[in-house]
């Protein structure tokens, strides 16, 4: 299925899609497997000197290091799901965002209560030197208070900077024809 068909579902009558974007998959697991990476490098060299201990219970440090490996596997593998679930896109009225992990979910934010948008292009995006970043949408009903968890985002997008001049002159042109 093309990413447009992903977005029939909810489309309303004389709603085409203008634009869509997905997120930077190198970025999107990036993040993941440095998190992933930082815990391994924490807890299981704990674990195994544990065993040189007097007193330590082994069934018990064996089993925190299988409790890790088994989150981090889980970890690469609800980014994935999630990373495939993931686009979003800029329509004549609207923008929209497909996510999800087992099922897909939508959310939308109509034009004329978006009053807000942010580009947020953090320590990670730089790290990785891939240009990407996130694009965040406020509206009076859900001001933007944190962006790092912001409900309404495109998250890890390439080119973020273009991304908002785009989105930004779609927006004020659907407004100025009121």
């Amino acid at each position: 299925m093309n990413d447009l068909e992903q977005f029939k579902p909810v489309l309303d009558t004389a709603e085409e899609i203008l634009k869509i974007y997905k997120p930077n998959k190198f970025r999107t697991f990036f993040g993941t497997i440095l998190i992933c990476i930082f815990i391994a490098i924490l807890f299981i060299p704990i674990t195994v000197l544990s065993f040189f201990e007097e007193n330590v219970n082994i069934a018990t440090s064996i089993g925190f290091i299988v409790f890790v490996v088994v989150f981090i596997i889980l970890s690469l593998i609800l980014i994935a799901l999630w990373y495939n679930k993931t686009l979003f896109a800029v329509t004549n009225k609207r923008i929209l965002i497909r996510t999800g992990y087992i099922g897909v979910d939508f959310k939308s934010l109509d034009y004329d209560t978006i009053g807000a948008i942010t580009v947020n292009v953090n320590w990670l995006d730089k790290i990785i030197n891939k240009n990407t970043g996130t694009l965040s949408f406020g509206s009076m009903a859900s001001p933007m208070i944190n962006t790092a968890n912001y409900k309404f985002s495109f998250t890890y997008i390439k080119n973020p900077y273009d991304v908002y001049k785009e989105v930004k002159e779609i927006i004020d042109g659907h407004k100025s024809k009121k």
